[in-house]
């Protein structure tokens, strides 16, 4: 059964069973880590969260998909690829100013880098295995 290809709906779950569990994960440390660590950044709520963690994994479940269909070893392919979109994904949590130009608010850094690190783990781990 390792090696059966996961159809479309089968991968379209494993990325809403992934996303659900990294939006719960990334909800929980937004909420815990504004007021903990005093940070305010009022444009990531916890709508913003829920959506950038769960679309993605959506997307992460069309790719794994697509990998292993028409791929050798779709799910080394997809954790590698997922590994290094993750990677460069914290570039733009360290930049000082937001894609729209406005400076990145004190805190911006310690407070989205663990949610990308989070949601590249769900996806590396959930993805394939909830996609069976």
């Amino acid at each position: 059964m390792e090696n059966q290809k996961p159809t479309l709906i089968d991968a379209l779950r494993g990325g809403l069973i992934s996303g659900v569990i990294a939006a719960v994960i990334n909800g929980v440390w937004n909420l815990a880590a504004q007021p903990l660590l005093n940070i305010q950044v009022p444009l990531i709520g916890l709508v913003q969260t829920t959506m950038a963690s769960i679309l993605p994994m959506l997307f992460g479940g069309i790719l794994f998909f697509l990998l292993a269909k028409f791929t050798g070893k779709g799910k080394m392919t997809f954790v590698v690829i997922s590994a290094v979109f993750t990677i460069v994904s914290l570039y733009g949590t360290v930049q000082p100013v937001l894609p729209d130009g406005t400076p990145a608010p004190d805190g911006f850094t310690l407070l989205t880098m663990p949610m990308h690190l989070i949601a590249g783990a769900v996806a590396i781990w959930g993805i394939p295995k909830f996609s069976k």
